[in-house]
């Protein structure tokens, strides 16, 4: 455009005003909407049900060199190995090394949640050996092999490669969260 088409385009626009947008809200914005308030409403609730269910588990003390393992009734074998032999990239690590017992568990539960609240899937706990231990060998990692099968959303659990941290370390497997499957859910539904 020259100069002058321009400037003739700008004299007969002159008098035009903007119109104004209405706003439109979609289904999927308020799902997402109303999954955001359900997890701020069920967050302390979530969080109250597993600090009591963490402190009723009956715990069984495992040596410092036992793997530790639970797979989910609804989890794929598949799935389970590939966690396992750790083929799955890891999304967070939580370290529980040198914290009490009930640090460790205000831990695992506020970082376990956040992981699931943010979609994350593969997680490293590192919560040691407990050779050093001579009260209690394993004590943290027992109390958190116990713990983890509480969790509603852990899927499944391994003790992690050599590479990774061996006997003092574990794999965790989240599932999907509410907002993930509600994509999921419109992704296929739209085939």
């Amino acid at each position: 455009m020259s100069n002058s088409d321009s400037d003739l385009f700008l004299q007969q626009m002159a008098d035009v005003t903007p119109l104004k947008q209405d706003a439109i809200t979609t289904a999927s914005n308020n799902a997402k909407n109303a999954l955001d308030n359900f997890y701020k409403q069920q967050s302390s609730k979530q969080v109250s049900l597993l600090n009591d269910a963490l402190k009723n588990t009956q715990v069984t003390f495992i040596a410092p060199d036992d793997y530790i393992s639970f797979k989910s009734p609804g989890l794929q074998a598949g799935v389970f190995k590939n966690l396992r032999l750790a083929k799955y990239d890891i999304d967070a690590k939580i370290e529980l090394q040198g914290l009490s017992i009930k640090e460790a568990q205000n831990t695992l539960i506020s970082e376990l949640t956040l992981c699931h609240r943010r979609n994350i899937r593969v997680v490293l706990i590192k919560h040691g050996v407990g050779k050093e231990n001579t009260e209690q060998p394993a004590k943290l990692k027992s109390y958190v092999n116990a713990w983890l099968v509480n969790f509603p959303f852990v899927l499944g659990f391994h003790t992690a490669q050599t590479h990774h941290g061996g006997y003092g370390a574990v794999y965790v497997l989240l599932s999907k969260n509410e907002q993930a499957k509600l994509a999921n859910r419109e992704i296929h539904a739209k085939k």
